[in-house]
């Protein structure tokens, strides 16, 4: 079992003083700071040998890759202005303390608030809380729909709305920004520079005393050289030397490079679903769709389905879950030579090839008003051979503070 690593002296010093600098002297009175962590021991065997997913350790227990902290500082600068800082660490960092969310807010009137800055990314429908483990009732959220983007905090601005209709509410933000960072890929394995810039975003909550109703999309323009020249194009490149070899022309290989590449294409997200909470019972479900469009990207459609019952202070959840990739080739509509869409088609399934689902059970105890702790199990199946089935368990507390 391997130790987990604290906070160093340094790192401490400098979030102090960035809290500081940040919010002068005359104003800590009215700073507000609040956070969260989840101390827990995860456990992961596969029968192929590799971790399902980046970060988890395979073949032993460990407190790194899903122990976390967090400290919000927000400072009210009067007349409706707010200054948000959100620092984090995660045991997968060995805990290196990061700005993750640094952002203003102008409250407009009661409705309507308008922030600006660095913050969440509200890819679905829990994303903005996908971090604190406190706020839901898994060990973690199910992987085949929160399957840890990279790009889940952004820079941008946005809009938070809440409106009362009757015996109902709803709440909805739409949000401009953009993004770059690296992005893990399943085809090497590997992480890559990757990019989005001109993302937009818009959801909505529609929630009476029960139950909830939600929907969003997101769209983004993919900064993809990097991938398309570490990835895509590298795995063309024997195709397309035969192609040549074999008589297809510059134009053709051209045309099919900017057919198979990433950079300059268009993402497109959405998702739906639901949630009850109806005497003690509780239902969760959710949907997401996502792509690359006109790209060797493969259509990923991934979903959940959560059945729990609350006992006084303990919750049981039962989930499945499902993340699949499916193989779409119309992308290659147009190209003629026979050696180039074969390329073009063995690159697309090759994007698809990871998909996985399981069954999970989580069992929480709220034994501290503001501390649970969760117990869980997961079996699932990956169809990549390094991976095959897997099972990962986990013990620990979530808290907020």
């Amino acid at each position: 079992m391997k130790t987990k690593k604290l906070p160093t002296k340094r790192q401490l010093l400098m979030t102090s003083a960035l809290v500081v600098a940040l919010f002068p002297q005359q104003l800590l009175a009215e700073v507000k700071l609040n956070g969260f962590a989840s101390i827990r021991g995860t456990s992961v065997s596969s029968d192929g040998g590799l971790e399902p997913f980046p970060g988890f350790e395979e073949g032993e227990l460990s407190f790194k890759p899903e122990s976390l902290f967090a400290i919000q500082a927000q400072a009210d600068l009067g007349a409706g202005l707010s200054a948000t800082v959100q620092l984090f660490g995660e045991g997968r960092t060995d805990f290196e303390v990061e700005a993750r969310w640094a952002y203003l807010s102008y409250q407009l009137n009661d409705s309507h608030r308008l922030s600006a800055g660095r913050f969440a990314n509200p890819i679905f429908h829990q994303s903005e809380y996908e971090k604190v483990g406190y706020a839901h009732n898994f060990s973690r959220l199910p992987k085949a729909v929160y399957i840890d983007f990279e790009f889940s905090t952004i820079e941008g601005i946005a809009l938070d709305s809440q409106f009362n209709l009757g015996d109902y509410s709803l709440s909805t933000k739409v949000l401009y920004g953009g993004w770059s960072g690296e992005a893990f890929s399943a085809v090497t394995n590997n992480f890559v520079d990757f990019g989005m810039d001109n993302i937009f975003s818009a959801n909505a909550t529609l929630a009476g005393d029960w139950w909830q109703l939600f929907g969003g999309i997101f769209a983004a323009e993919i900064d993809g050289a990097s991938i398309d020249s570490s990835t895509v194009f590298p795995l063309a490149t024997p195709g397309m030397n035969l192609a040549q070899n074999m008589g297809a022309t510059a134009a053709q290989v051209n045309d099919f490079k900017s057919r198979i590449g990433w950079d300059g294409k268009d993402a497109f997200y959405w998702f739906s679903g639901f949630a009850v909470d109806y005497n003690n019972w509780l239902v969760d479900f959710e949907f997401v769709d996502y792509v690359v469009e006109d790209s060797t990207d493969a259509p990923n459609q991934s979903w959940y389905l959560a059945l729990g019952h609350r006992f006084d202070k303990v919750v049981l959840t039962l989930h499945t879950e499902d993340y699949a990739q499916d193989a779409d080739h119309d992308f290659l509509n147009g190209v003629a030579h026979p050696v180039l869409l074969a390329t073009g088609k063995g690159i697309n399934n090759a994007f698809a090839q990871r998909e996985f689902d399981g069954v999970g059970l989580s069992v929480r105890y709220d034994f501290h008003p503001s501390a649970a702790i969760k117990v869980d199990y997961f079996n699932g199946s990956d169809t990549r051979p390094a991976v095959g089935d897997y099972e990962i368990v986990s013990f620990g507390v979530d808290l907020v503070f």
